[in-house]
């Protein structure tokens, strides 16, 4: 018995220091919260105002994995009016936003929505777009000149 019982302590002891008969790890990652914004707008956006009063001008792609609230805000460089880019051109085109659902949104002062929750992987693809009144129907028509806004959408934890 001894014979048999001093080999089996050192294959114990052997066992023990080169393994087991099983191994386990940890695997993990990290993921950051993600709100983004992009579009498929042109950086600048001509609009027909001699045959039209709207225009769409493209569509802004939300992601969100966050579960919490969120915000979108819409500014407007001169508050919701194109204005002329000739020196001494006082005259300004003014228009309305169409975003999403929502329509006749002033941008005298920022526009913003909350929102709450994780979008779809692809994103949620909203219409942006615009009101403005035909140039044949204004009562006292702008001067001739290049008429401009700066439209900036955001996308912020709330």
């Amino acid at each position: 018995m001894k014979k048999f019982l001093i080999p089996a302590i050192f294959l114990f002891f052997l066992a023990s220091a080169y393994g087991g008969t099983s191994v386990s790890t940890i695997i993990q990652t990290i993921v950051p919260e993600t709100l983004a914004i992009n579009t498929d707008m042109s950086t600048t956006m001509t609009v027909d105002v001699f045959n039209s009063s709207k225009a769409i001008l493209g569509y802004i792609n939300i992601f969100s994995n966050r579960s919490g609230n969120w915000t979108i805000t819409i500014s407007s460089m001169n508050a919701g009016s194109m204005k002329g880019a000739a020196a001494g051109n006082s005259d300004a085109y003014p228009y309305t936003l169409k975003f999403g659902t929502q329509s006749n949104i002033s941008l005298a002062t920022p526009f913003s929505i909350e929102m709450s929750g994780k979008t779809a992987a692809e994103g949620t693809a909203l219409p942006l777009g615009v009101d403005f009144q035909n140039f044949w129907d204004m009562g006292s028509p702008v001067s001739p000149d290049t008429y401009r806004d700066t439209i900036t959408i955001t996308i912020a934890a709330a």
